[in-house]
């Protein structure tokens, strides 16, 4: 799959400068959570800059981040926050080209969702790891997670279930290209 429609895929942020705002806080929040050696709020925050980085196209550091903190969200598996980790982590491995190893974590943040009833967590899991199946070509699977996200805001009255519907329709597209 060619990087643009990888890229088409991909969220970007609507407001850099409040991007780049909220990254600059949340290194602060994780730098006061590990001094204070609050390991949820360690999990949540690094959870998030991960994810902040990523969206900023900086995965590589986002990786190293997250890295830095698997014992702590390892730590906390009944906690919702490990869920979000594990999917900013999964995410970051997808982005820096190890998507077959973002299989295994969007997996385990799959797990934790179902086991902990977490459906907002759970649709963006399913919505992510179907993006990281269409970059794989595993097109079918891909709609199916998707297909599930979609299934769920819909549920959930998410505003969000758009951005799955434009997903579904770009699978098609794709799918139907590559049949050509």
């Amino acid at each position: 799959m060619s990087e643009s429609v990888v890229e088409f895929m991909r969220y970007t942020t609507p407001d850099a400068e409040a991007h780049a705002r909220g990254i600059s806080e949340l290194r602060d929040k994780l730098e006061r959570a590990v001094l204070a050696g609050d390991k949820l709020a360690t999990v949540e925050h690094a959870a998030d800059l991960g994810s902040m980085l990523t969206t900023e196209r900086k995965e590589v550091e986002a990786l190293r981040l997250l890295r830095e903190h698997v014992a702590a969200a390892e730590a906390l598996p009944h906690e919702e926050p490990a869920g979000w980790f594990w999917s900013a982590y999964a995410t970051a491995l997808q982005y820096t080209g190890q998507r077959s190893d973002a299989d295994v974590y969007f997996g385990k943040a799959l797990d934790l969702c179902g086991a902990s009833q977490w459906p907002r967590l759970q649709a963006l899991v399913l919505h992510h790891w179907g993006r990281n199946l269409a970059e794989q070509r595993r097109f079918p699977e891909a709609e199916a997670r998707i297909s599930e996200a979609l299934a769920l805001r819909v549920k959930l009255n998410d505003p969000r279930q758009d951005s799955a519907r434009r997903a579904l329709e770009l699978l098609a597209e794709l799918r139907s290209e590559l049949k050509e």
